[in-house]
């Protein structure tokens, strides 16, 4: 079984809950440690609270260029039922970019409230910044 803190940087936001054909979730955002994209992970509302589905799939460390409020979802599997979900909580918003990855190809997605986005750590550039409508650095 996966584990919350496994593959995504502590501590986690909530943002959300949704209801899924798997039952009630909230919605938590991160990091992964490797590249520093933003994570997202549906949780449970059950107790005690199991991990349900990572939403979201880790290509910045693979190259996938993405600014620091956008992200590669993992629309494919046992996420395709979560997709229309997702996007009508209104907390996301398609970007129309695509990330291809082996057979699948991920849609990149972008985080609608700033507040939402957590910190990038070392992974911010200029166009990110640019991106994401900061000047400073």
């Amino acid at each position: 079984m996966h584990r919350p803190g496994a593959t995504h940087s502590a501590p986690q936001q909530f943002i959300g809950r949704i209801d899924t054909p798997y039952g009630s979730a909230s919605i938590l955002v991160g990091r992964y440690p490797a590249g520093g994209a933003i994570a997202i992970q549906l949780v449970a509302n059950d107790e005690p609270a199991e991990p349900m589905a990572t939403f979201s799939t880790n290509l910045v460390s693979c190259g996938a260029q993405v600014s620091c409020d956008e992200f590669c979802v993992k629309t494919w599997s046992e996420n395709e039922v979560l997709v229309a979900p997702m996007l009508s909580t209104g907390l996301f918003e398609d970007t129309g970019k695509r990330v291809p990855s082996g057979y699948v190809v991920s849609p990149v997605w972008r985080i609608k409230d700033p507040a939402h986005v957590p910190p990038a750590q070392g992974r911010r550039t200029t166009a990110n910044h640019a991106a994401a409508g900061s000047t400073t650095r």
